[in-house]
């Protein structure tokens, strides 16, 4: 992912940072998932093309009467096309966060996954022969 720039998009109240939100317009607490999931977000909509309009963060969704919330989920043509799951970059990628965006997975049968915690980066694509990993995030076309 391509430096990315905290000008003009961070602010401090009573004491705390601040980040706006490309995707919600508004502010949220600055922490270290929050950044992680900021950068996916510009990296998104900057480098790969996606319009803000087919980015939803922390969309919330029942199944099995199980609460979810995605960190990132990208509509195309009005269906699941890219789930993100953003990770603190102190939390290591593992089996655990493996399961749950494999849970997201099923419920929403996206085409790409991508778990993320800013320092390291899965991004895998579902075809009809299996799963194929990827070096980078797919353009939007």
């Amino acid at each position: 992912m391509n430096k990315f720039k905290l000008k003009n998009k961070l602010k401090t109240f009573n004491g705390k940072r601040y980040v706006f939100c490309l995707i919600r317009k508004k502010y949220y607490l600055l922490t270290k998932e929050e950044l992680v999931r900021q950068k996916i977000i510009y990296y998104l909509i900057k480098n790969r093309g996606y319009k803000v309009q087919e980015i939803y963060v922390e969309f919330n969704s029942t199944f099995y009467n199980i609460k979810n919330r995605l960190d990132i989920l990208v509509i195309k043509k009005n269906r699941p096309f890219l789930i993100v799951e953003c990770k603190s970059p102190e939390v290591k990628i593992s089996s655990k966060s493996f399961d749950q965006i494999m849970k997201y997975y099923l419920r929403f049968k996206s085409q790409y996954l991508v778990l993320t915690n800013g320092i390291k980066t899965i991004i895998f694509e579902f075809k009809n022969d299996g799963i194929e990993f990827l070096k980078q995030i797919p353009k939007n076309f």
